[in-house]
């Protein structure tokens, strides 16, 4: 345990500790899905931080009891294992700035996922060390209904003989979008129906994952093959995944980059809602 002046800073908290910055993102900061749903993964215990080398802090203001609640937590961050990707969240400027200074001293952060509230207080600090690579402002939306969305879904879970599609949906994805993973466990995703497919005219056109949380699922990586698009594909997939999820899940959630016009109003009208917005921004020494 590191202590300041002002917080005390926990590194490798205990599985409570987490469950209690998992509910204080859900309370006070839910326009940060990336933290939420990787601080999920640790509780599930699909992430063991001090196994896999992951990094995991939370900013506390210290109470009588020293206890770390969810209306003391003042911050929390995750650095994955390859220290490529970090998610932060922060209740103010000053605990920013302490947990900038953990980030830091684990090397160059390539890339990081924030809530709009703290990007003007992160990204000072990055750019006074590292440039800019590529940056996107998002919207958070969630959908909790679904209405009219019963209606004009099409599309199916995903199978073992979808793999090449899939194959080639990941190398599209990170060619048009600038991220992915080209070694995704396909065999797992297919297996846990994570992954939805709409077939026109004999082919794979239209693609959609989500990841489970305790809460909520997030939708995540929709694509739709350039030779299928301005066709509704991409509603009546979303709209059959929505349908499926809904039945287990009381909240699908999603960000969006603002400026992709077509997809926000995709989106609205399936039911999805703003409620927040985030960044996301790629740095480089």
């Amino acid at each position: 345990m590191h202590q300041t002046k002002r917080d005390k800073i926990i590194i490798f908290p205990s599985h409570q500790q987490i469950k209690a910055a998992a509910y204080w993102l859900q309370k006070y900061h839910p326009a940060n899905p990336d933290l939420e749903y990787a601080l999920n993964l640790v509780i599930l215990g699909k992430i063991v931080p001090d196994k896999t080398g992951e990094l995991v802090a939370i900013s506390y203001k210290p109470s009588i009891n020293q206890k770390v609640t969810p209306d003391n937590i003042q911050g929390a961050m995750m650095i994955n294992s390859q220290n490529t990707q970090t998610s932060f969240e922060s209740s103010n400027q000053i605990t920013t700035k302490i947990l900038f200074s953990l980030v830091k001293k684990c090397g160059l952060p390539k890339k990081i996922i924030t809530s709009s509230q703290v990007k003007q207080w992160i990204r000072p600090l990055m750019l006074e060390h590292y440039q800019i690579e590529r940056e996107y402002d998002q919207l958070v939306m969630i959908c909790t209904q679904l209405s009219e969305i019963k209606d004009n879904s099409k599309g199916r879970w995903a199978t073992l003989q979808d793999k090449p599609a899939l194959i080639a949906y990941e190398q599209a994805y990170i060619t048009e979008r600038g991220s992915g993973n080209p070694n995704r466990d396909w065999n797992s995703l297919i297996k846990k129906r994570q992954i939805a497919v709409l077939e026109y005219s004999g082919k794979i056109a239209s693609v959609v994952r989500y990841n489970p949380t305790a809460n909520y699922a997030l939708v995540v990586a929709p694509f739709t093959f350039p030779e299928f698009r301005r066709q509704g594909l991409a509603r009546q997939l979303l709209a059959f995944l929505a349908k499926e999820l809904l039945s287990e899940y009381a909240v699908l959630k999603l960000w969006v980059d603002k400026e992709n016009i077509p997809a926000i109003a995709l989106y609205c009208s399936l039911n999805f809602q703003q409620i927040g917005s985030c960044y996301t921004g790629y740095f480089s020494k």
